[in-house]
């Protein structure tokens, strides 16, 4: 289910390309024959979409590389997998612990970090999205309301497009269906 900061006819629109979305990836999954191990494995890395810059840092990763994904993506599930590791975290990461020197092992962190506090921060922008309010693509007293840091950060990242675009000349009218050029259509 989509949101419900998205307003309406978005917010069903959403909701019904994300159920045909899961809806696919499943028969896709059956189709090749996969395993559920192996289906988790294969989406863990597929389909990676990259998405554009929502600040100043682009998407960048080492575990994102073609050569990087083509391997791991070649290891059978289990090998992806260490029972003898100190954590839960740290044992469904065993391909990646091996690549590190052997006295990394006691510092490494013990469970996923979020970066909460960052994040956070990040997402209090998020609350403050008056072009796409404005331009009636989310519900205002539902964004008031909302307090998970996932969808105030897509918030954020969605309200800086309308921005860029009203920098580059834009209107933003919620009474067209689309965007004109400043002195003229």
């Amino acid at each position: 289910m989509a949101p419900a900061v998205l307003s309406e006819p978005y917010r069903s629109a959403a909701t019904a390309w994300a159920r045909g979305w899961v809806d696919d990836r499943i028969a896709a999954h059956a189709a090749a024959g996969r395993t559920w191990a192996a289906a988790d494995a294969y989406d863990a890395f597929f389909p990676h979409e990259p998405i554009p810059p929502a600040g100043a840092v682009a998407e960048a990763s080492p575990y994102l590389h073609e050569a990087f994904i083509g391997a791991a993506s070649a290891l059978p599930p289990g090998d992806r997998y260490h029972p003898s590791l100190p954590s839960a975290y740290l044992r469904c990461k065993a391909q990646v612990v091996r690549l590190l020197p052997r006295d990394a092992l006691p510092v490494l962190p013990r469970r996923k970090q979020y970066f909460a506090k960052a994040l956070a921060s990040m997402a209090a922008d998020g609350r403050r999205a008056p072009l796409c309010v404005r331009a009636g693509l989310l519900e205002p007293a539902a964004l008031a309301a909302e307090t998970d840091t996932a969808v105030l950060l897509t918030v954020a990242s969605l309200e800086r497009w309308p921005t860029g675009a009203q920098q580059r000349g834009a209107v933003i009218d919620p009474g067209r269906p689309s965007a004109r050029r400043r002195g003229g259509d």
